[in-house]
């Protein structure tokens, strides 16, 4: 009886034993990164520029004659804010563009660990504005700036939709950035 019973014992104590669970670790999900196709962006406002198939211009508000868009990358749930004033004086330039480093610097200057300016120059075209790479954990990642100088300045902020670690969405948002970037390459004011 004891024999039987020390068996049956450890043939339990075998079997569950081979069975362990072992929990796995956290990982992040997987992402499938869409083809880099692009097209013109159809807004009815004095601008064009690339953006990916994959996002959509959507008006923001309700006003339709303002241009201000919200350009979403919908596979990412995240948004790249557009927003286009039209100017008369170079006293009016120089107030936007002091408005816009403000957006940037006020709100992110504790939070973030360096705030990168890079003058925009395009000569051929006339453009010329500042990308603010941001670092650190900040709301936003990307913002800019570009103009003409005399009729047309657009001002741009990225955002995820959703509280993020940077660390976290670092392959998403490089992947995003080239569009950004190559939506500032083809821009151009009509």
């Amino acid at each position: 009886m004891k024999t039987k019973l020390s068996i049956l014992i450890l043939t339990v104590l075998i079997q569950y034993s081979c069975n362990t669970y072992i929990p796995k670790p956290k990982a992040y999900p997987r992402v499938i990164y869409p083809d880099k196709v692009y097209d013109k962006a159809e807004v009815n406002c004095p601008f064009t520029f690339d953006k990916p198939v994959y996002s959509v211009m959507n008006p923001y508000g309700e006003d339709a004659n303002t241009c201000w868009y919200n350009l979403v990358y919908t596979p990412f749930d995240a948004t790249l804010h557009l927003s286009y004033l039209p100017i008369s004086s170079t006293n009016e330039l120089d107030s936007l563009a002091e408005d816009a480093y403000r957006m940037v610097f006020t709100p992110h200057i504790q939070r973030a660990e360096e705030i990168i300016e890079r003058e925009i120059s395009d000569s051929i075209k006339g453009l010329y504005g500042m990308i603010y790479d941001l670092e650190g954990k900040t709301a936003t990642p990307f913002n800019f700036y570009l103009t003409d100088g005399k009729k047309h300045f657009i001002r741009g902020a990225f955002y995820f939709n959703k509280k993020t670690e940077m660390d976290s969405v670092m392959p998403i948002y490089t992947f995003l950035n080239a569009d950004i970037i190559r939506a500032l390459e083809t821009f151009q004011f009509q």
